[in-house]
């Protein structure tokens, strides 16, 4: 298979994190799609509740690809202009590459704290207790990429340009008479051109401050809301690079997806794919 067949409109960070967990795990929900059980159901409501706590969620049906980015670029100035009023924002729009692949992704909550901008995200766990290092490792990698794709578009490493090229935009392209439509009869307005729009994010983000190389993962219990920890790190450079240099191997069909080693075997008793993964073949790849 070609992964990059599946994510022509961009790769999501969570996507380039959940190699870090099992590269084959991903191939096969690429392909076959996830059965969402009742923990991922539960986790999405609560990010759901969070969002609320700070915004105004409304249905909207975009019509078109140009809908869909126009969308997420207007979705995004308003986190972020939130951001500068309030101090916080949460579910962030944002783009950028990762080496040499369009990445994109939803940045949980970003804050600003002791005059620095924080990235902050809540897990929550089946499980009272705190997540293993190897579940630890999948979601560090997960914020570094958030932090990677803001501080990008902050010093002008990834410009407008290279955002409207990978989608093939050009000076007028832009949203459906109808979508702006749904938006007006909202009593809302949205910029029409997706050129001046994608500007204005990538303007209002390069006069932030860049995002903080401490980050703060928070875990709740599913059951009860209670926290169970906090996970307090700090970006490690070396690491990120490494594991950005593995991850895009795969995209570029360098080389297959690894199965887990003996030593994470113990990761498989929670994957649906378990039997189909082992069902062809024993050779373990160590990771």
């Amino acid at each position: 298979m070609n992964p990059m067949n599946y994510r022509p409109n961009g790769i999501p960070v969570t996507n380039l994190s959940s190699q870090l967990w099992c590269e084959k795990q991903l191939e096969f929900s690429l392909e076959f799609g996830r059965i969402e059980t009742g923990g991922m159901q539960k986790g999405k409501e609560r990010h759901q509740d969070l969002h609320e706590e700070v915004a105004d969620l409304v249905a909207v049906e975009p019509k078109s690809l140009e809908d869909n980015i126009g969308l997420r670029l207007h979705n995004c100035l308003v986190g972020l202009t939130r951001l500068r009023t309030e101090g916080m924002t949460r579910e962030t729009p944002i783009w950028g590459k990762v080496n040499s692949l369009f990445t994109i992704g939803f940045i949980d909550e970003i804050k600003a704290v002791d005059g620095k901008l924080r990235l902050i995200d809540t897990k929550t766990r089946k499980s009272s207790s705190m997540p293993s290092e190897a579940q630890k490792r999948t979601t560090r990698f997960q914020l570094m990429l958030y932090r990677h794709l803001f501080n990008s578009i902050n010093d002008g490493t990834f410009k407008t340009d290279d955002f409207l090229n990978f989608y093939g935009f050009n000076k007028d392209s832009g949203i459906t008479e109808e979508f702006e439509k749904q938006i007006t009869d909202l009593g809302d307005k949205i910029e029409p051109n997706i050129q001046k729009s994608a500007n204005d994010v990538f303007s209002f983000i390069r006069k932030l401050q860049e995002i903080d190389d401490v980050f703060e993962v928070r875990y709740e219990y599913q059951e009860t809301g209670e926290m169970i920890g906090v996970d307090e790190f700090n970006f490690d450079s070396y690491e990120f690079k490494r594991n950005c240099d593995f991850v895009e191997e795969f995209w570029l069909g360098k080389r297959g997806a690894m199965r887990v080693g003996e030593n994470n075997k113990w990761k498989c008793k929670f994957c649906e794919f378990e039997s189909t993964c082992w069902s062809n073949t024993k050779t373990l790849n160590q990771f």
